[in-house]
């Protein structure tokens, strides 16, 4: 399971008209270390793991938008399920690791739209 080293609220981005929330996570993953995690909140309260994406683009040759590759991919799937978890537990472990890090939660409760 992957272990999140550090995690900061980015910011609410409005995708089709939905809120989502998005946090910057840094993670000891060996080939995407840092990730953007993307939370909405639940009815009842709290906020849910929706999708996770690593930043594929290289600083170095990707300074301007490059549309000969996706730099951001989606990698919820496979980092959220391993041979030994269901996908579920991942989710809601990596979740819980990322709201737990300190101002993360707050930031949330705090910016989120009502």
């Amino acid at each position: 399971m992957t272990q999140v080293r550090e995690a900061q609220f980015r910011r609410i981005v409005d995708r089709r008209g939905q809120a989502f929330a998005e946090v910057e996570v840094f993670t000891d993953h060996p080939r995407d270390p840092q990730m953007l995690a993307y939370f909405r909140m639940r009815e009842g309260g709290g906020f849910a793991l929706l999708r996770v994406v690593a930043n594929d683009a290289d600083t170095e040759i990707d300074w301007f938008d490059n549309a000969l590759h996706d730099a951001f991919v989606d990698v919820t799937d496979t980092l959220l399920s391993s041979p030994d978890h269901l996908g579920t537990d991942d989710r809601d472990s990596f979740a819980s690791q990322i709201l737990a890090y300190p101002g993360v939660s707050e930031a949330l409760g705090r910016s989120w739209p009502i």
